[in-house]
């Protein structure tokens, strides 16, 4: 019978640290910035980076992304309505002071996406 107490408490202990685990983070999500890289060098790449940042948004429970290009800041991913959105306008090139606007946001991860021409430190680059 005792190891039945033990259990029992070791279960409740579990389920309650879950729960406050769960209502913490839910209550206190990561800021996670995603920038994009609008040049036209990369028009071929729009699809492969639009899927990149689908797959992103659905591993990230306790995340709440904010993206943007190297252009402009478009806001939270979960408001936008569609992500070809983010894709639509291509021109120019981009470089490290096209980053700069971005200083300001108080982010826990900065994630660039672009094809590595340049690397900014403090972000993290995925290229494509």
């Amino acid at each position: 019978m005792k190891w039945l107490k033990v259990f029992a408490l070791f279960c409740v202990l579990h389920i309650v640290g879950w729960a406050g685990a769960h209502f913490y983070k839910s209550k206190n999500p990561q800021q996670v910035l995603i920038v994009a890289d609008t040049s036209f060098a990369l028009k071929a790449r729009y699809p492969d980076m639009q899927q990149w940042i689908e797959n992103y948004a659905d591993d990230s429970r306790y995340r709440q992304i904010i993206i943007g290009t190297d252009k402009a800041t478009i806001g939270n991913l979960s408001d936008v309505k569609s992500i070809d959105s983010i894709f639509r306008v291509s021109f120019g090139r981009s470089d490290a002071s096209s980053l700069k606007r971005y200083d300001s946001l108080q982010v826990e991860e900065r994630i660039f996406l672009s094809d590595g021409d340049f690397t900014v430190p403090g972000w993290t680059h995925i290229k494509f």
